[in-house]
């Protein structure tokens, strides 16, 4: 009985077959995780600017201007210090109403979700908030304080205190008594138990109510600076609307809504991303 030596070509067909599928699936699952998703935000982008486009053909450019003509003003503006300078009068007064507005929220919304009492007695006080409209709020800072940069503060701050300690409060309330019990009944300590338990169920909602409030601040900010300051972005895109010059009142607000945005999705995004790895969901970003 002779013995044949094996072939290695005979394997080579299914080796190669076998390598094609994973490398299939593999561009299959980068596709499904990274490319649809820029895919639809592209198409997202795109339909935007068609009805803007739509908006411009229907109406006169005086009123409407088409997004490349905007886009010409705003070239022209980013070579220009003025616009900057506005810019960063801007950001800074969104970077102390922003951190006035978390403080106050994270101080009520912890004392309300930790403690009946207080969430008895600051529930009319946030309910009132809520209610009360805006400008009422924002014209009775400027009474009480003056027109200046500290009542600009408070003023776009104050309404949004309201809105960021019912997130918190929801939050705090949510917290799972039972692993609190769990880590307890292993004798874990306090600062394990806080730091282990309680603060991986708050820190999402953490993380969302700063983006809530970021996206609210810097509204407010400009509404502020439309009404009480001369100057900052708020108050340059008045300026422009007072000139009935609506290219450059969307190239200010197109220049800020970019700079928030930078701000929201690629900054804030990433630190979500990066603190929330260890999720299920998340790894599959």
């Amino acid at each position: 009985m002779s013995l044949q030596p094996l072939s290695v070509t005979r394997f080579v067909p299914s080796i190669l077959s076998r390598k094609s599928a994973e490398d299939r699936a593999r561009v299959s699952r980068w596709f499904e995780a990274h490319a649809a998703d820029r895919v639809i935000k592209f198409a997202s982008v795109l339909s935007l600017l068609g009805l803007w486009y739509f908006g411009a053909a229907l109406l006169p450019a005086s009123v409407m201007p088409a997004p490349h003509i905007v886009a010409r003003v705003l070239l022209h503006e980013i070579t220009l210090p003025r616009i900057w300078i506005n810019v960063a009068i801007t950001m800074t007064r969104i970077v102390f109403a922003f951190g006035l507005a978390m403080s106050v929220a994270l101080v009520l919304g912890f004392a309300m979700g930790l403690s009946k009492t207080a969430a008895r007695f600051f529930d009319v006080w946030v309910v009132c908030g809520l209610s009360l409209p805006s400008l009422v709020l924002i014209l009775t800072i400027f009474m009480i304080v003056g027109l200046n940069d500290r009542a600009a503060i408070i003023a776009a701050a104050i309404p949004v205190v309201p809105i960021l300690t019912i997130n918190i409060w929801e939050g705090i309330k949510n917290v799972d008594q039972k692993l609190i019990d769990m880590a307890k009944a292993y004798h874990a300590d306090r600062r394990r138990i806080i730091g282990s338990v309680i603060a991986p169920q708050i820190a999402p909602t953490m993380l969302a109510s700063a983006r809530f409030g970021l996206g609210l601040i810097w509204k407010m900010v400009l509404f502020v600076e439309l009404l009480g300051r001369s100057d900052g972005i708020g108050y340059q895109i008045e300026y422009y609307y007072q000139m009935f010059n609506m290219s450059e009142v969307l190239a200010h607000a197109l220049l800020f809504l970019l700079i928030m945005l930078f701000i929201e999705i690629i900054l804030l995004g990433k630190l979500e991303r990066r603190l929330f790895r260890w999720r299920p969901i998340q790894r599959r970003i």
